[in-house]
């Protein structure tokens, strides 16, 4: 696997709080990283940093040999091949749900209207939200438009997929069905960054967990030996919070 997204020393101050604290990480093609980490720690700056929604302080984003934090960068360019899926799902709400899934497509992409429906209806039917492609988006439930949020994502048909908290704003009853939907696009093989607080998802989806504290990665890993066996005290005392079993007995 090539790396095809390099976070270097990044800094980000909101007034005089330091958020992050010079974040280094390497994102490799078809790699599906979770960060997970206390509220305030800084995991979501770092996804907003990473679709330009936030200007760092310092530091550099290279993705694929372009450092997008430069003066001349094309916002809509990264935002094209880098995709977001927000909380609180952002969807339009005077626009259908198909509608929602072919604007972008159209303005972005510059691709017909008969082919951006084509695309969004394949992708709705993905997140199994076809019988609602028609359906005012003002009448879903929170579970429901997030699906079209991932929905719509997926029709720019980015090189890499940002989840900031997906499941954070739904009641518990649709937060298993926002995750499986996101389970489902593993046979897409995307690339993927999600910030989470459902730690046995990110235990079960992920390639590499990484734990955010205070605006410092703290800790990373592969989840099965991240879960069971955190090298860190202060991973340790976080995951003490989850139902997860660790092993306390090892090495700091």
């Amino acid at each position: 696997m090539k790396t095809i997204l390099s976070i270097k020393n990044l800094y980000k101050k909101f007034d005089n709080l330091e958020v992050l604290k010079g974040i280094n990480l390497d994102l490799m093609e078809g790699e599906i990283i979770t960060i997970i980490g206390s509220s305030g720690s800084g995991k979501s700056t770092i996804l907003r940093c990473i679709n330009l929604l936030e200007e760092p302080d310092s530091g550099e984003i290279i993705f694929e040999n372009l450092d997008i934090l430069g003066s001349t960068t094309n916002v809509n360019y990264i935002r094209k091949h880098i995709g977001m899926v927000f909380q609180n799902f952002n969807l339009f709400n005077n626009l259908n749900v198909l509608d929602n899934c072919i604007l972008a497509q159209q303005k972005v992409l510059k691709k017909t209207y008969n082919k951006s429906k084509e695309v969004a209806l394949s992708y709705l039917k993905k997140v199994g939200m076809l019988d609602f492609a028609y359906s005012d988006v003002k009448i879903l439930s929170g579970g429901q438009k997030q699906r079209v949020a991932i929905a719509r994502a997926l029709c720019m048909e980015p090189k890499i997929l940002l989840f900031d908290e997906p499941t954070s704003a739904l009641d518990p009853e649709t937060v298993g069905e926002v995750l499986n939907v996101i389970r489902g696009l593993l046979d897409l093989g995307m690339t993927m960054i999600i910030v989470t607080h459902e730690m046995m998802f990110a235990k079960e989806i992920s390639d590499r967990v990484i734990f955010v504290d205070q605006g410092i990665i703290v800790e990373q890993g592969h989840p099965e030996a991240f879960f069971t066996n955190p090298k860190e005290k202060r991973t340790k005392e976080f995951l003490s919070r989850f139902e997860i079993p660790v092993n306390h007995c090892s090495e700091s």
